[in-house]
């Protein structure tokens, strides 16, 4: 199976490791990621503004790309599924019709069919746990994981539609599948302090912090991600404080150690916490 596949900007730049081990998993996994040819940014943050139709030349453009090589758009990265799967929405929403002819009169892209954007976790349910299994060469031995998926992934409810907003499970079932133990976790589903970080860094790492210490609370050894701000926030805020570190993996990364990619491969230099040792000791690697 071939999927058209868009990165976005941050998976060619910081998150090299979320994108590398994406692909390389996926071709284990029994699928393939076709990347969409002259992509380009979709804006990183949807903007709700109504009458700015300039915002939405990016994320439409995209999607335009995508209708002329196949009906479903795969992505990674957390804020790019958010933006692409709310642009597509409101370009086939009621009463959008003639807006909807300008931005695509000035993307000046053909729309070949309608484009479902689904997540990358999505694939893999579809493809079945019991499948996934069945490729699964290193166990995860019961590591507890907490599956953070921070706000992006599930919220707006009624437009992603991508699992339960309060407590999502799709990773958590991946995890187990791939021999780990999720761990309950209160905060799975809350705000990192996204980017916050840049102009109040205290309240970014007091919300990153808050989520990291709930997960160790509830004993979770190792916490998995698929957004790069969340996995830079997590990461940087425990630096900064100097406390027990918990290493944050891009689900990714735990997918493509479990189907058997070689640590070469798997982008562990990449992590601001140096997860090597960690995974070593439990047997890992």
């Amino acid at each position: 199976m071939k999927y058209p596949y868009y990165p976005g900007c941050t998976l060619y730049s910081k998150a090299r490791n979320l994108d590398r081990c994406g692909r390389l998993a996926a071709a284990r996994a029994g699928f393939e990621l076709e990347e969409l040819p002259s992509w380009n940014c979709c804006g990183a943050i949807y903007n709700t503004n109504t009458d700015d139709l300039a915002a939405q030349v990016g994320p439409v453009r995209v999607l335009a790309k995508a209708s002329q090589q196949g009906r479903r758009l795969v992505t990674l990265c957390a804020a790019c599924y958010n933006v692409l799967k709310r642009a597509n929405e409101r370009l086939h929403a009621t009463g959008f019709e003639q807006d909807r002819q300008r931005i695509l009169e000035f993307v000046d892209e053909p729309f070949e069919q309608d484009v479902e954007v689904v997540h990358y976790l999505e694939v893999l349910k579809e493809l079945g746990w019991d499948a996934i299994r069945q490729r699964v060469v290193r166990s995860l031995n019961g590591l507890k994981v907490a599956s953070y998926y921070g706000c992006l992934m599930v919220r707006p409810r009624e437009v992603l539609k991508f699992d339960d907003p309060e407590n999502p499970v799709v990773m958590d079932e991946l995890m187990a599948t791939l021999g780990g133990e999720p761990v309950r976790f209160d905060f799975k589903a809350e705000c990192c302090g996204g980017y916050l970080v840049i102009n109040r860094r205290a309240v970014a790492d007091a919300c990153s912090l808050r989520v990291v210490e709930n997960a160790r609370t509830w004993g979770a050894e190792a916490i998995v991600t698929t957004c790069p701000l969340c996995q830079y926030n997590l990461e940087s805020a425990q630096l900064r404080r100097g406390t027990v570190l918990t290493p944050v993996f891009y689900f990714t990364q735990i997918l493509g150690l479990a189907l058997g990619l070689e640590p070469a491969e798997l982008g562990f230099e990449d992590n601001k916490l140096d997860p090597v040792p960690f995974l070593k000791e439990k047997g890992l690697l």
